[in-house]
């Protein structure tokens, strides 16, 4: 008997999910001094209350994203919509750097290649999870 379906899906799917829960935990109990630490020493008059107050929501935000992916990667057949809308953020994540390299000058904060090896690696992510996503079952002759 083959082993489960979709394994390596299901696999890829609980390590995004442990991760965002991580991530979104840290988020929420982060401070001023981790924040300036993650963003690679920021002047510290651009930390700012309002932005540690919009870190902590996003945190919450990661939490609900990591119980979608948690989900998904218990039955990834039934929750195809859930895949589909991380490749799709993932490909918008992967644009929006850039962009923003090119707008913003952020070249003076981060280093480009940085910014260029993060959106190669999240366009291969979105390849992979495509490539790994259920597919629906097409009767033959139609």
């Amino acid at each position: 008997m083959p082993g489960p379906p979709h394994r390596a899906l299901r696999i890829v799917l609980g390590v995004f999910a442990l991760l965002a829960a991580v991530t979104g935990l840290l988020a929420i109990f982060s401070g001023k001094p981790l924040v300036i630490r993650v963003f690679l020493n920021p002047p510290e008059a651009e930390i700012s209350t309002l932005l540690l107050a919009t870190i902590k929501e996003l945190g919450g935000l990661l939490l609900m994203f990591s119980l979608m992916l948690f989900f998904a990667s218990r039955d990834p057949a039934r929750n195809v919509a859930i895949i589909d809308a991380l490749i799709v953020g993932l490909c918008i994540l992967a644009v929006t750097p850039l962009l923003s390299l090119y707008t913003l000058d952020l070249s003076r904060l981060y280093p480009s290649y940085l910014l260029w090896g993060r959106s190669l690696v999240r366009l291969a992510l979105a390849a992979l999870l495509l490539y790994l996503r259920p597919r629906a079952n097409v009767p033959a002759g139609v």
